[in-house]
């Protein structure tokens, strides 16, 4: 395993117990993606495959609405196993979906919020490809650039995300559109201190890789900069996400 993989795995692991609370645009993000598959893909008894399971946000989602004769939930993080123990007509698989095996084919393919950390997205869709059969269906929610811009104005890291044109041509070169939005999520928190509690406690801060420690002296200056910048108009600071979905059709 590289050393970003470790380090995003450890991140993630450590906020197992409280991604849910606090990973609200993910949340919203699955439900969306559950919908906009649920137009499009009607097999009975399907064979799914969710990459970036994550603690089940969506795998519950599929489960209920598709009844799937069999789900394999894939993360990174292999800790969030213990989340499907006794899920019926779960397998979890734990390891790097850009690079471990698949126990293919399936009827279709999904992930929510997690894309944006591979490193070659192209390589991915045709791995998606050669696991479905024509007509299958992959259905992928990520973030664009708008995503977290106000922490990477102030500390200067973060992912390098693709635009929305970009992301779904990627798709477009093995799969046929048939559902793709973008839109705009502000969020609004106390402080800066309040943003970066909510990073760690959605495993968020794994872009952080090298970072200089958060001494008082920085912190009060990210807190005095982060108001400055970004104010939220209701209050407090804003922090912004770009979600955006992708339907397709295997060619």
């Amino acid at each position: 395993m590289t050393a970003p993989h470790a380090l995003l795995m450890a991140r993630f692991a450590r906020a197992v117990a409280t991604y849910e609370a606090q990973a609200t645009v993910q949340r919203a993000a699955a439900v969306r993606l559950a919908e906009a598959l649920g137009r499009h893909f009607h097999v009975l008894g399907p064979r799914l495959l969710e990459v970036g399971c994550g603690t089940g946000t969506l795998t519950r989602l599929l489960l209920a609405r598709f009844a799937p004769a069999e789900l394999v939930a894939n993360d990174l993080c292999a800790d969030v196993g213990v989340c499907f123990a006794n899920a019926p007509r779960v397998r979890f698989l734990p390891g790097d979906a850009q690079t471990i095996a698949w126990p293919a084919p399936f009827d279709a393919i999904v992930s929510a919020s997690a894309v944006q950390w591979f490193g070659d997205l192209g390589r991915f869709v045709g791995r998606c490809a050669e696991a479905l059969p024509q007509g299958g269906v992959v259905a992928v929610s990520s973030f664009g650039a708008g995503t977290l811009r106000e922490v990477a104005a102030l500390t200067g890291r973060g992912l390098r995300y693709l635009s929305h044109a970009d992301f779904v041509a990627v798709f477009a070169e093995a799969f046929e559109p048939l559902e793709t939005a973008r839109e705009t999520c502000v969020l609004r928190f106390a402080d800066g201190t309040a943003v970066l509690r909510h990073l760690r406690e959605t495993g968020v801060t794994a872009t952080a890789s090298g970072d200089a420690p958060w001494t008082r002296t920085r912190l009060d200056a990210f807190n005095a900069d982060y108001a400055a910048r970004f104010p939220h108009p209701e209050g407090g600071v804003a922090l912004t996400y770009e979600p955006f979905w992708f339907v397709g059709r295997r060619r």
